[in-house]
């Protein structure tokens, strides 16, 4: 699976996450980029170093590749001609940010229904920071008291950045939030 592939199974499994699920809706490249799929929230989960290559990719998709996404032919044109460029410039996402787009129906089979990691995965009933009660039924990004991104894990102790699937710190070694609870 490469970036693109990765991009599209987690667009989907966010869209799915939303209430109610909007892995049918259409969405503009600016919605995609901003709020849908940040690559502040995402860049674990797509393995992508750089936001350069996050924006690259995020062309790719947007420009219709392989598929996946049911694209305008402003999309289409504008971002193909600048991939196919010896230096695409991701600055020409802004140029097209209000093309509007939307998963294919025939593609987003291709994406299992339970993909996301972390804390969305599990139903977690409370927030493991604050302790506040989390909406149940529904994938909580943010804790509605605290204002945590329960996307990232935090240590308690040092306050470093840990993996959702790592039981302790690798930088002071304390049990990790999600091995507490």
């Amino acid at each position: 699976m490469d970036a693109v592939d990765r991009m599209f199974h987690v667009l989907v499994s966010a869209l799915r996450s939303q209430q109610p699920p909007a892995d049918g809706k259409a969405f503009s490249a600016a919605e995609l980029h901003d709020r849908i799929l940040p690559y502040r929230h995402f860049r674990r989960e797509l393995n992508l170093e750089t936001n350069r290559e996050y924006e690259l990719t995020l062309m790719q998709l947007l420009s219709g590749a392989r598929g996946y996404l049911d694209v305008d032919e402003r999309l289409r044109d504008v971002l193909g001609k600048e991939l196919a460029t010896a230096a695409p410039d991701p600055a020409r996402l802004r140029d097209v940010a209000d093309a509007e787009c939307q998963v294919s129906p025939n593609k987003k089979a291709l994406v299992p229904v339970a993909r996301l990691s972390g804390p969305l995965r599990a139903e977690r009933s409370s927030c493991a920071y604050c302790g506040g009660t989390l909406p149940l039924g529904r994938a909580s990004h943010y804790c509605p008291h605290c204002g945590q991104n329960l996307l990232v894990a935090t240590c308690l102790a040092c306050g470093a950045e840990v993996e959702a699937d790592w039981r302790y710190c690798v930088a002071c070694g304390k049990a990790a939030p999600e091995a507490a609870s």
